[in-house]
This record gives structure tokens, C-alpha cells and sequence, in this order.
């Protein structure tokens, strides 16, 4: 089976973790259409390992190439412009995706050719090695990717013309910026469609990444993706979503209350504070931070229960 699927994986400083990744795409059943490799600025060896990989792996077609501009969505960008494909699987330079990730992809884009997004389930290995699942499903779409980021970069497949007409990455946005894709996406389309099976990618939770361990040292990074995709559903008619907004703000300062840094309560009263200033249901935003802030989980539950939309 040809795969209609081009994997782009940007990279930057991952000389330790890139060739676990690049091996799982080399070890794949059915093998991408195209694999297109971004360094981005890297000062280790990571470009000369994208070099030394695709010079071992001649059956595949593999274009590895730079970009300057600093930032993942760059150089996803950057990597954008090389797929010539139907779909597009744009993949993180520190995860692992299991042998029959992109057959599956290949085989759902088959049978489903009307749809323009697939995703499926993955497993999350935390700092502390335990690992779980994070739950993907096609219902109730944008609800379920504004409380669980469904279209996380790691377990999705794109219509390559889709992400394109709605403008790509953000390049300006330094985190959450696949959270804030997903919105653009999924108000452009309705056509989602959920891989049955077993979770096929293990990504792991480090350090040193984007989101890193503590919200509240760079509450900037979110809440400029929060009050983006306000704008987009406000450009979009849908103000209806906006009081899901909120609710993810009061879940945000509820995270950074939970955190065990010197700022962390300032940042968490000042965001839950900004949100009651405007909402005007301050009563179920209220509920909705204490309940994260005593269960920390599940929080999305009693914000479908508490505010209803189309």
C-alpha cells in the first residue's frame, strides 16, 4: 500500500532523543511518502544526525533541510512547503510511533477519503516513567479540543490543503501553538474522523520542552493561545465559545495555583481574577477552579454539565 501521508519532523537540540524517533519511522510497516527533516538553529549535532539517517535509509525519500527563523512552528512551516501529498503527519523529535502507526493512517485516509482529519488515542510517559492514555474522539470536536487538546501534535493526520488554507502554524505563538491550530482547523471543518485500535505513539514528557514542569513560570506562552482562539471564535460568530474560554482560563490559574513556584499564586489570582471581571456567569467559573484545584482532573466533565453549546 503507497502511504498519501508526509511525516514532517522539526528538531531543535535533540541530538539525544532524535534517533529513537527516526528509527521508529524507519522501522514503520508501511512507510511514509515522504520524510522531511527541519533543523532549526540546533548548536548539538542534531542536524548531522537527520544527515547521517537519511543517508542510511536510501528507500525512503527523505529531505532534510534548515531554517533559520527560531521556533517549532517555522520550521514546521519551513517543512510545510516540501509536502507534495494528500495528508500531512506533523511529528515532535522526541516521541516514538509503534510499527503500524502510518498503515493505519494510510489504510483510515483510504477508507474514509471524504474526511479531512484523522486522530487517534496515545500513550504519555511521564517524568516519572509511569505511563497513560490520552484519550482522542471525533465527537463533540472543538469541546473536546479546548479541555483535551485532542489535536495534539503527536497523534494527527492533516488534509495537507486544509492546514494550508487556514493560514498554517502560528508563528508568533511560542507554546500551545498546536492547541491553537486545532481551533483554526476545526473551524474550517467538521469532517474528523477517530482511528479505532490500540494507540499507536508514546510520547514522552520532558524537561526541557516547550510546556517544560510549571505553567506559572511563563503564563504569557498560554494565555496568548487562549485569548487567540477567543479572537478566532469571535471572527468565526461563535461567541457561544467564549465562556468555554473562560473555563480553560480558570483551569489554566487553577494549574498554576497547584505549582509549587514563588509566582505561582500571584499569577493564578491575577488570571482567575481577570476572567470574573468580564464573565458574566462568575458563579459556574468559580466552580470551575475549585474543582480543578481539589481534583485537578476530569474538570471538562462538569464544564459540559454547567455550560451548553451547539
Amino acid at each position: 500500500m503507497k502511504s498519501p501521508v508526509t511525516i514532517v519532523i522539526p528538531a531543535y537540540n535533540r541530538e539525544s532523543t532524535l534517533p529513537r524517533t527516526l528509527d521508529s519511522v524507519a522501522a514503520q510497516t508501511v512507510s511514509p511518502a515522504r520524510v522531511v527533516l527541519v533543523d532549526n538553529n540546533s548548536a548539538d549535532s542534531t542536524l548531522a544526525c537527520m544527515c547521517a539517517w537519511a543517508e542510511a535509509h536510501p528507500e525512503l525519500d527523505v529531505r532534510v533541510m534548515t531554517e533559520s527563523k527560531p521556533g517549532a512552528c517555522a520550521a514546521r512551516n519551513r517543512g510545510l512547503h516540501e509536502v507534495e501529498t494528500d495528508f500531512v503527519m506533523f511529528f515532535d523529535s522526541d516521541d516514538v510511533m509503534l510499527p503500524a502507526h502510518v498503515g493505519d493512517f494510510s489504510e483510515a485516509i483510504r477508507s474514509h477519503s471524504a474526511m479531512d482529519i484523522f486522530g487517534r488515542s496515545i500513550i504519555l510517559e511521564g517524568l516519572d516513567g509511569n505511563r497513560r492514555t490520552l484519550y482522542y474522539t471525533a465527537s463533540s470536536p472543538l469541546f473536546n479540543h479546548i479541555f483535551r487538546g485532542c489535536l495534539s501534535t503527536q497523534r494527527m493526520v492533516f488534509r495537507t490543503e486544509l492546514v494550508r488554507e487556514v493560514g498554517g502554524w502560528a508563528e508568533d505563538l511560542p507554546g500551545w501553538n498546536d492547541y491553537e491550530l486545532g481551533v483554526r482547523l476545526l473551524l474550517a471543518t467538521d469532517k474528523v474522523y477517530e482511528l479505532p485500535g490500540e494507540p499507536t505513539v508514546i510520547t514522552y514528557r520532558l524537561g526541557e520542552s516547550i510546556t517544560g514542569t510549571a505553567f506559572s513560570a511563563k503564563p504569557q506562552v498560554w494565555e496568548r493561545s487562549l485569548d487567540r482562539i477567543e479572537k478566532h471564535f469571535r471572527a468565526a460568530g461563535r461567541t457561544e465559545m467564549i465562556p468555554l474560554v473562560d473555563a480553560r482560563r480558570m483551569i489554566l490559574a487553577a494549574q498554576y495555583a497547584a505549582e509549587s513556584t514563588s509566582n505561582a499564586s500571584r499569577e493564578s489570582t491575577r488570571l482567575r481574577q481577570a476572567v470574573l471581571d468580564h464573565t458574566a456567569m462568575p458563579m459556574r467559573m468559580r466552580l470551575i477552579y475549585a474543582h480543578n484545584r481539589i481534583f485537578h482532573r476530569l474538570t471538562w466533565l462538569l464544564v459540559r454539565m454547567m455550560i451548553r453549546v451547539k
